[in-house]
């Protein structure tokens, strides 16, 4: 029996094989994987046009160059799609995209960082490609052709259809939604950072909360960045005593940037922090001609990743389940490998054999993501202004480490360099600024997470 739902010209029938809870990239590659096996999948999303992005997001792809999450992702040109060469997942992809291949990082000071190729870089082998450290894309495009598959694999999309609860009841699970309720199976929570399906699952009561994200950002013309090119550009600016991140990124068509605004700092006004950077800061001369086109804004928890993304019959995929994200990749490869798993799941039922695809899964979140990808290494990138912490010491440091690090994007790969780029330099920092390494040591031999907790720990 199907009932009518109030969006027109979607049917909502009285049981599901699996419900998917958010249609971002991971969800939606999640509903892709169930429904192209046969199974009936519903997508909830509270948004009203999911292709509408309306939530901050940096939109670069990374690494193009590496491998993330055990698989390898390319851009095919000739077919226009994005592919992962070792799980055999591939969409479309109409929108345009743009090589990044320069990754520059300024102090408060503005000395500088790099990471990318050296200049007159030629391959080591002939034919090899000079890859790029990230592709800029369009999200919003790449949302709609994500849905669109969705759709054409046999997943129904509820939009305006904001989850409030989750019920399990004993093989059956009960969503509501939108003042429904959608009876399933399973459940896929990919509602992403945040996430309501986690937190009314409990599982949010062993996890440590270390701190939250402000993020503004703005779609701009008129930015001139330091360097020439199309560099991934980001910096540390102190704003009224309290760090501020910069992070601009190319468009991917024309001459537009994403200039995106960050502090852990719950009291710094965002708004007014961004508007000092492009004003009054030292990223000022590069702001004189920008016109805002496009305000987008983002509030995200940080805190442990959960080591174990399945309970009550709910499969956790993508930010759902991670310290702050997964970054896009990492998302899309979950959703996709969540996905396939619990459609697994449900043919095991109906063969009546021993259940064991959930369970891989859970083995390869746990040795893919929580082993390999530690969160302790990926907060090292908020924490620079808090393992460094006076705007002299950050300016000295970056002026020290003025080499080429190794081309990437990976914020996992980049900390690691830096790692072993200031192990090198400790006997220079001693003849020169024996101060600075007595300052330094402590938190450098302590977990990020333990500094930014106790740095941002309001009395």
């Amino acid at each position: 029996m199907e009932k009518q739902y109030k969006q027109e010209g979607v049917t909502m029938k009285e049981r599901y094989d699996v419900v998917v809870v958010g249609a971002g990239p991971s969800g939606l590659l999640a509903a892709k994987a169930v429904a192209e096996n046969g199974f009936d999948v519903a997508v909830l999303e509270r948004r009203e046009k999911i292709e509408v992005i309306g939530r901050t997001c940096g939109q670069t792809l990374l690494p193009p160059n590496d491998y993330f999450f055990g698989d390898l992702f390319h851009y095919n040109a000739r077919d226009k799609k994005f592919c992962f060469a070792k799980s055999g997942l591939s969409f479309s992809y109409s929108g345009p995209i743009k090589n990044l291949y320069d990754w520059y990082m300024y102090s408060p000071g503005m000395k500088r960082m790099h990471t990318g190729y050296p200049e007159g870089y030629t391959p080591p082998v002939p034919g090899m490609l000079k890859a790029p450290i990230a592709f800029t894309y369009d999200k919003e495009v790449m949302t709609a052709d994500l849905l669109k598959e969705a759709r054409t694999a046999g997943a129904e999309i509820f939009e305006n259809c904001e989850f409030t609860d989750i019920v399990f009841a004993g093989p059956e699970t009960i969503v509501v939604a939108g003042g429904k309720q959608f009876r399933c199976t399973y459940v896929i929570a990919a509602d992403g950072t945040n996430s309501r399906v986690v937190q009314k699952l409990g599982f949010n009561n062993d996890r440590r909360h270390i701190s939250n994200l402000f993020v503004k950002s703005y779609f701009v013309s008129g930015f001139k960045a330091p360097i020439d090119g199309d560099p991934i550009v980001t910096g540390v600016i102190m704003y009224q005593g309290k760090p501020v991140y910069l992070f601009a990124v190319p468009r991917p068509v024309g001459g537009d940037w994403n200039l995106l605004f960050l502090t852990l700092e719950q009291d710094v006004d965002i708004n007014a922090a961004a508007q000092y950077v492009m004003k009054e800061s030292s990223f000022a001369p590069y702001c004189k001609a920008v016109k805002i086109q496009r305000e987008l804004a983002a509030m995200e928890v940080i805190q442990s990743p959960i080591v174990k993304p399945f309970k009550n019959n709910v499969v956790i995929v993508g930010d759902a389940g991670s310290c702050q994200e997964l970054e896009c990749l990492g998302a899309m490869i979950t959703g996709w490998k969540g996905g396939l798993a619990v459609a697994a799941a449900l043919k095991e039922f109906q063969l009546g054999i021993a259940p064991r695809a959930i369970a891989d899964y859970c083995d390869w979140w746990l040795n893919t993501y929580i082993k390999q990808y530690d969160y302790q290494d990926y907060l090292q990138v908020f924490g620079i202004a808090y393992m460094f912490p006076k705007p002299e010491i950050i300016d000295y440091i970056f002026s020290i480490l003025n080499q080429t690090f190794p081309p990437t994007f990976n914020p996992y790969t980049s900390v690691k360099h830096l790692g072993v780029a200031m192990q090198m330099a400790f006997p220079k920092i001693m003849a020169e600024r024996p101060d600075i390494l007595q300052e330094l040591v402590p938190n450098m031999m302590a977990f990020p997470s333990d500094v930014l907790a106790k740095t941002l720990k309001k009395e």
